[in-house]
């Protein structure tokens, strides 16, 4: 089905691809943003943003990438938000990627928007959400149900008219339950894929930066200035991770699973790395190449296969482990960006052998 809608659009898509929505946001001023690709751990890099088009070649390396997600039922299936060029996606592993046309409400402007977060139902592959800001700053969650055919608006965030919809999350263990957060710290849940909300919490003054469920139905929320906070009752109930022995702790910008280590928990945040190997009722740091409090750990990372092989991004480089931090070294990327997200998969080649495959999402902080 992918492959057929796959082709069925290129046609379409080339006749807004070259349009003034994808040239890249204000900070935005040259083609070394987009995404960069890596089968040998980070030491050398390429980049896949080339978009299907008829005639004149394109791509979105322009552009500066907010958030990453891979269908978890097919890894060639990514979807990219960026920071004013709406949605890409790609169904044949960064090969070629369509934009995403805006089909919903003309003040939507999703070739304009900035997309905040990204979700991709883990049973049916053609719904996606995102969370979004429209030129009018105006903030939304949309959802496609047709593999980005046409989007519409699930959810209109009208509540604060300051505050923006942040993160989205989908229980991978109930695809029918959602989360989303806020800027004013307030985290709402759907029981039935987004048809109605409840707000279960307000962390007050505590903007939520990222929203991640494990597999066992655990919520995992990433705010800014009030640290981690976790339910294990489907948001019914919150506990704050204990983590004031980690200055800087308090401000988290990403979490990440371990796979193959399933109560294994990590976190980026001012501080540095944090682990937890019971799913955040105790933690220890990693010893990093940065300092304490010395960078933002904007991106963590690991290899699902192999719990060892971790990888992070700060706003000065780009950092691996093999040996689950006893030892890191740092890799130069071909770009003078950001590495915001991190995405690690392992997939057959050629020749059936496992290849760690690195996807990056290059990212220009907003210009103060």
């Amino acid at each position: 089905m992918k492959k057929t809608l796959y082709q069925s659009l290129i046609g379409a898509a080339a006749l807004v691809l070259l349009g003034a929505g994808c040239g890249g946001s204000a900070a935005s001023t040259g083609p070394d943003g987009g995404i960069f690709k890596s089968v040998d751990a980070g030491t050398t890099w390429v980049s896949k943003s080339r978009l299907l088009t008829v005639g004149t070649p394109a791509s979105f390396a322009p552009t500066d990438v907010t958030t990453v997600v891979v269908d978890p039922k097919d890894p060639k299936a990514m979807w990219v938000g960026t920071s004013a060029n709406g949605i890409f996606y790609t169904f044949d592993g960064g090969e070629g990627w369509l934009i995403a046309k805006n089909f919903a409400p003309a003040e939507l402007m999703l070739t304009e928007s900035i997309v905040n977060g990204l979700a991709v139902d883990p049973e049916n592959s053609c719904v996606v959400y995102a969370t979004i800001t429209a030129p009018t700053t105006k903030s939304y969650l949309i959802r496609t149900v047709n593999c980005g055919r046409s989007w519409g608006v699930l959810y209109a965030f009208n509540e604060l008219k300051e505050e923006q919809l942040r993160a989205v999350a989908v229980n991978p263990s109930n695809p029918k339950q959602l989360f989303l957060g806020d800027t004013a710290g307030d985290v709402f849940r759907s029981d039935n894929a987004g048809a109605s909300w409840k707000k279960v919490v307000r962390f007050e003054d505590r903007a939520i930066r990222t929203i991640a469920i494990h597999k066992n139905g655990n919520v995992f929320v990433g705010t800014a200035r009030g640290g981690l906070r976790m339910s294990y009752d489907a948001g019914e109930n919150w506990q704050q991770a204990e983590l004031k022995q980690f200055a800087g702790a308090e401000e988290v910008y990403a979490i990440a699973f371990a796979p193959a280590n399933p109560t294994r928990l990590l976190i980026g945040t001012k501080y540095g790395i944090l682990r937890s190997d019971d799913l955040g009722k105790t933690w220890t740091a990693y010893e990093l190449l940065t300092a304490p409090i010395e960078t933002q750990i904007l991106s963590v990372a690991v290899n699902p296969k192999n719990s060892n092989r971790i990888f992070y991004g700060t706003p000065s480089g780009f950092y691996r482990t093999e040996d689950d931090g006893k030892t890191w070294t740092t890799k130069r990327m071909p770009t003078t960006r950001v590495p915001k997200n991190i995405l690690v998969d392992v997939q057959k080649g050629a020749d059936g052998a496992a290849v760690e495959l690195l996807w990056v999402g290059m990212w220009r902080p907003p210009q103060k």
